[in-house]
C-alpha cells in the first residue's frame, strides 16, 4: 500500500527527473538570463594577430588576463575577478534564442560576449584593428 507521503515523494522525484531529462532550466540556470550577477570562469584564451596567426594565452604568457570575470547586467558592468579595479561598461544587452548577448567597447577596443542561458557556456571576443582575443568558459550564478 502506498501512503500519500510516499506518492508525493515519488511524484516530486519523477517531476525533477523529467525536468532534468527535458532540459528544463534549474533555478541556478534560470539566473543566467542577466537578471542577477554571474561569475564566469575563463578556461581558454586565444590571441590572433592581423596576419591570422593565433596562439593560446596562458597565465605564464599573459599573467594579467583574468581567470574569472564578474558580469553584473543589472549594474551594466563587467569586472575582472581580481579586485584590481579593471571594469568595463556593458553598453547593450540582448536576449536571443536562449542566449544572453552583451556588447561594449572602450580604449579603441570592442567586445561582445554570449552566454547560453541553459548551460552557462560563455564565448567572448575582444577586437581591435590589429589583434583579437577569443575567450571560452562558463558562467554561473554566485
Amino acid at each position: 500500500m502506498t501512503t500519500p507521503t510516499k506518492t508525493f515523494t515519488l511524484l516530486a522525484t519523477g517531476l525533477a527527473l523529467l525536468a532534468l531529462a527535458t532540459g528544463a532550466p534549474t533555478p541556478a540556470q534560470a539566473a543566467l538570463d542577466g537578471s542577477t550577477p554571474m561569475l564566469c570562469a575563463v578556461s581558454t584564451v586565444m590571441e590572433c594577430d592581423a596576419e591570422g596567426k593565433c596562439v593560446r594565452i596562458t597565465p605564464e604568457v599573459h599573467p594579467d588576463f583574468p581567470s574569472f570575470i564578474r558580469v553584473d547586467v543589472p549594474q551594466r558592468t563587467i569586472t575582472a575577478g581580481r579586485q584590481d579595479g579593471r571594469k568595463s561598461e556593458i553598453k547593450a544587452v540582448t536576449r536571443l534564442d536562449g542566449r544572453l548577448i552583451l556588447h561594449g567597447g572602450e580604449n579603441a577596443r570592442g567586445w561582445a560576449a554570449t552566454v547560453a542561458e541553459d548551460t552557462g557556456r560563455m564565448t567572448a571576443g575582444i577586437v581591435t584593428d590589429a589583434f583579437a582575443f577569443t575567450l571560452f568558459g562558463a558562467c554561473t550564478a554566485p
